[in-house]
């Protein structure tokens, strides 16, 4: 009997590993680890109020990067992340999405992938930082899960503006990642319709612009089931000769950070 409770729980847990989980309440805040920032509200095209955190380097810099979340919790999952980032050298602006968060209220199906209203969401933050933090001249990306697929699709769209995009895991379109979902896990999430496809979908959006991008670094786990070898080779050749690729042994898209923290951003150092 304990067995069966044991397998139910896992197959519960694996079926929402892909699914959006928003969270509204933030475990732990950067105040809570003494760490000096600025709340920020930012507000996008169809007139949402986004809740941001702003994080500045304690030597002048004119290096700004925007951080996306994977969908499953909020931006506080984000702090060690930017810290990082600081650390680096880079001043770090990271946000919530709609529905998550601080961020204005959106009713959101957890049975869906992503929302198309996300990519609002970034394409205000980049807006955001280039009106309020305009001195900063050098702007890059970083994202987690769909926050990295669409800081590829829209860092490249906007490449004028964006200097170097990191994607950690990745997906390539939304059939690839539906049809990889079904395969490890046996669940068929849902996704948006009538979306912009250079928004969402990396594999589009670079084949038809990101000419001006200085580098583009991808991440991921080799034991994923989903955001694997071949999703990431199909991304990687479209910019073949700015693209670089980490693999991280043992890990999935959860651990790809915590495997190894310290070559993790000993990778990113390099790169940036």
């Amino acid at each position: 009997m304990k067995k069966s409770i044991v397998l139910i729980f896992a197959l519960l847990f694996s079926l929402s590993a892909f699914s959006l989980e928003p969270s509204r309440e933030y475990a732990v805040t950067p105040a809570d680890y003494g760490i000096d920032y600025e709340e920020v509200t930012i507000q996008t095209s169809d007139e949402v109020n986004l809740h941001g955190w702003y994080f500045k380097t304690k030597e002048t810099s004119y290096k700004m990067i925007i951080l996306s979340d994977d969908g499953n919790g909020n931006m506080a999952d984000l702090i060690e992340i930017a810290t990082n980032f600081v650390s680096l050298g880079w001043n770090v602006l990271t946000y919530d999405y709609r529905g998550y968060g601080q961020s204005d209220e959106f009713d959101i199906n957890t049975k869906f992938y992503i929302y198309s209203q996300f990519e609002k969401d970034l394409n205000a933050a980049i807006d955001y930082a280039r009106k309020f933090h305009s001195k900063n001249r050098t702007l890059a990306l970083y994202g987690q899960g769909i926050g990295a697929s669409m800081s590829l699709a829209i860092g490249a769209v906007r490449c004028s503006e964006i200097t170097k995009i990191i994607a950690d895991s990745p997906y390539s379109t939304l059939d690839d990642v539906q049809k990889a979902i079904q395969a490890a896990e046996g669940k068929e999430v849902l996704l948006p319709l009538g979306f912009d496809k250079n928004m969402l979908e990396p594999v589009y959006a670079l084949e038809a612009k990101g000419g001006s991008l200085n580098g583009i670094l991808i991440i991921y786990g080799k034991d994923d089931p989903v955001y694997n070898d071949d999703m990431v080779k199909r991304i990687a050749k479209i910019r073949g000769k700015i693209t670089k690729t980490y693999v991280v042994k043992g890990a999935k898209k959860e651990t790809t950070f915590t495997t190894d923290k310290e070559e993790y951003f000993r990778t990113i150092k390099d790169f940036l």
